[in-house]
């Protein structure tokens, strides 16, 4: 689309040029001392046109690439502090457990059985639901999803995962979780304005005929309708984010659906992937 913006100049010229020519042929009388002077006044406009054409291009470019500089710096300190907060976890659950087992060797010598078997009942429990819960095994994708889901819970925003990928899938890595990161960072915003009490973000993914279908329902404010454009106070970094995931789509024979349902929002994204 943006290779063929360039080419408007030149249609243009070869239009005024045709026209011009086919003028003189019929009024040579009138027109053929000036059609040199025309055309070369049209060649120059051309070229300026081109030249106007060619730096918006340059800068739009320019920002679409600050844009995924800043998604990519963005994504790394989200996984710092992913990284960061599971750590934690995983000490806190260590002395937790630690605490309990000490507590349960108490009271089997006491020979407190039934109370040492609440005891650790209580622990499987506690450990089957806080453990750490893979959702795929793309790493990139893995700490995305995570981090994204720990935001969200920052600001009380219900998140669910339902992600059935293989190991090996044909879309690169990068383009995958460039979609992903752009649909939750889009719907933890929405979340975060919808003046909701109890917002949330349910997120699946799946193969199906050849294609892999993403679809994303989220909270979002009703006064607020959807124009294709960010309500954030930086929109110079993130006012790419559909954009990004519709030209991806396009890379991939895909196609994709953005749904108003005025107080929830539905993203619908199918790419065409190939057997491995």
């Amino acid at each position: 689309m943006k290779k063929n913006i360039k080419l408007i100049p030149l249609f243009l010229f070869l239009f005024v040029f045709q026209l011009l020519y086919f003028l003189s042929t019929i009024y040579t009388e009138k027109i053929d001392h000036i059609f040199l002077i025309l055309a070369v006044f049209m060649i120059l406009i051309c070229i300026l046109l081109y030249c106007v054409l060619s730096d918006v291009l340059k800068k739009s470019n320019t920002e679409m690439e600050l844009a995924f500089l800043q998604k990519q710096k963005q994504l790394k300190q989200e996984q710092d502090y992913s990284l960061q907060i599971r750590r934690q976890d995983t000490r806190d659950f260590q002395t937790k457990t630690v605490q309990e087992l000490q507590d349960f060797q108490i009271l089997l010598e006491q020979g407190k059985y039934e109370q040492a078997d609440t005891v650790i009942r209580n622990l499987n429990q506690t450990f089957q639901k806080d453990r750490f819960h893979p959702y795929c095994q793309n790493n990139l994708l893995q700490a995305i999803l995570e981090g994204k889901r720990l935001r969200a819970e920052q600001e009380h925003i219900q998140v669910s995962y339902e992600i059935l990928l293989p190991e090996k899938i044909s879309i690169n890595t990068t383009d995958l979780s460039s979609i992903f990161f752009n649909l939750l960072d889009n719907a933890i915003e929405a979340c975060s304005s919808s003046g909701n009490p109890d917002p949330e973000i349910r997120l699946s993914a799946n193969i199906s005929n050849g294609f892999l279908t993403i679809y994303m329902h989220n909270t979002k404010n009703p006064l607020q309708s959807f124009t294709h454009k960010t309500t954030k106070s930086e929109p110079g970094s993130h006012g790419y984010g559909l954009s990004i995931i519709e030209d991806i789509c396009q890379k991939y024979n895909g196609s994709y659906q953005w749904i108003d349902h005025n107080n929830t929002f539905d993203s619908i994204v199918l790419l065409q992937i190939k057997n491995l």
